[in-house]
């Protein structure tokens, strides 16, 4: 009487095992962080409208981002190449593929590539619907 019930169960698992097995992926940690590349910590807009918005920057050699700030969190990730930012007051950071960094916020600051390669560079903003990610000086 008790065959009927370990047959049952050892079907089961039969079948259960190549669903559960189909689930197969893995993960590289890109930036776990709560601070700018600055130092200062990160805070999120305190708003109803909040906005993700994501774009690639394509750099070639020699370019720059121009001089801005961003009011908002912002992750940056390089996928290609390397950029140097340069921030008000001196400090200069360096970035290669596959580094990641929170840009600083409420601060001017300028990418460069100084390279003979293109840079290639993910940007993702937390910021606010309808108002602008990047401020460029007046």
């Amino acid at each position: 009487m008790k065959q009927p019930g370990i047959l049952a169960m050892a079907v089961l698992g039969i079948i259960a095992t190549p669903a559960a097995a189909q689930v197969k992926f893995s993960y590289t940690p890109v930036l776990q962080s709560g601070t700018t590349a600055g130092g200062k910590s990160i805070a999120y807009p305190k708003t109803d409208s909040a906005e993700v918005t994501a774009l690639m920057l394509d750099i070639g050699p020699g370019g720059e981002t121009g001089r801005h700030m961003h009011p908002y969190p912002t992750f940056v990730y390089v996928l290609e190449g390397a950029i140097d930012v340069a921030m008000d007051g001196g400090v200069v950071h360096s970035y290669k593929a596959g580094d990641s960094f929170l840009e600083v916020v409420n601060t001017w600051h300028n990418g460069k590539n100084k390279g003979t390669t293109p840079a290639k560079v993910l940007v993702v903003f937390a910021g606010v619907h309808g108002k602008s990610n990047l401020v460029r000086p007046q």
